[in-house]
């Protein structure tokens, strides 16, 4: 199957764009969106991922490298996956269908899905804001979001757009920490529990909301972070120096979720949640 990007529309004004001369153009404004690197259509002004500190100058190198980036993230994050993940809720909800991945950084779970970012990183198809997605209303048979809605200054207006460019009945999954140190990606602004999710998706039928990274990955991250305040003198450099240093010395604790991201009070103390949720006036999904 090949990619199918739908026709791109003004982020703001929903205008369907023209393309000529290498760029899309709204032929009522006049609005010029060019191509980036000769091929990804650029909906945003940030060209280039602006690193901020020392963790994320090295995000910005092994991003270069998405299998190795990958990997580090799933062995030596102080997060263990439990729970839905972003390919089983493809399996589950949405086969064969016209996914939207938003923040998709390097992560890509079909060849025949849209990623969407605000940095044009390998993998990346459209460079936009996840505040005004450049496509119609109804684009998309589902939408996946993966740690992204902590990062942006409006988290409610990019759920709010999620709903727009999904056709009626298809589904969200997104992922939000509960439990989770501060972590610029270039900034950090919240977090959720059950409740602050199921507020966040008050226009949604909610199908689940569970642990993504359980109790146990909360505490390892929170021991981390700790440990980094006790030995970094104030020196911001310094914690992230530590933190850098300690969660490749103490990321097996996470492992405990194995056991504990799956009993069902682990909500209450997880470091992530997930939820599925599912646009109004479909199909209504069972549990």
């Amino acid at each position: 199957m090949t990619k199918r990007i739908p026709p791109f529309v003004h982020p703001k004004t929903h205008t369907l764009l023209k393309y000529e001369n290498d760029a899309y153009i709204c032929p009522l404004s006049g609005d010029r969106f060019p191509l980036l690197k000769g091929t990804i259509p650029a909906f945003a002004s940030s060209q280039e991922w602006k690193s901020a500190g020392i963790e994320n100058a090295l995000k910005k190198v092994l991003r270069r490298f998405p299998k190795l980036y990958r990997f580090l993230i799933l062995t030596i994050s102080p997060a263990c996956p439990v729970g839905l993940s972003a390919r089983a809720f493809l399996r589950t909800y949405v086969k064969g269908a016209n996914v939207l991945n938003v923040g998709s950084g390097v992560h890509r779970y079909r060849n025949t899905m849209v990623n969407l970012d605000i940095h044009p990183f390998k993998g990346v198809d459209v460079v936009g804001d996840t505040h005004a997605l450049p496509f119609g209303d109804g684009s998309f048979d589902a939408v996946i979001s993966e740690c992204l809605l902590e990062h942006i200054p409006d988290p409610m207006r990019a759920v709010q757009e999620y709903l727009r460019v999904l056709r009626p009945g298809g589904f969200a999954y997104v992922v939000a920490p509960f439990s989770y140190p501060y972590h610029s990606c270039p900034d950090d602004y919240f977090r959720w529990s059950v409740s602050g999710l199921r507020t966040l998706f008050r226009d949604w039928n909610i199908v689940r909301i569970a642990p993504r990274s359980g109790p146990a990955s909360a505490l390892t991250a929170q021991l981390i972070a700790t440990l980094s305040v006790l030995l970094s003198c104030g020196s911001e450099r310094l914690y992230t120096l530590w933190f850098l240093l300690l969660q490749c010395l103490l990321f097996p604790l996470k492992l405990f979720d194995i056991v504990l991201g799956h009993i069902p009070t682990a909500v209450f103390a997880a470091s992530a949640l997930y939820v599925v949720a599912q646009k109004p006036n479909g199909e209504q999904a069972e549990e």
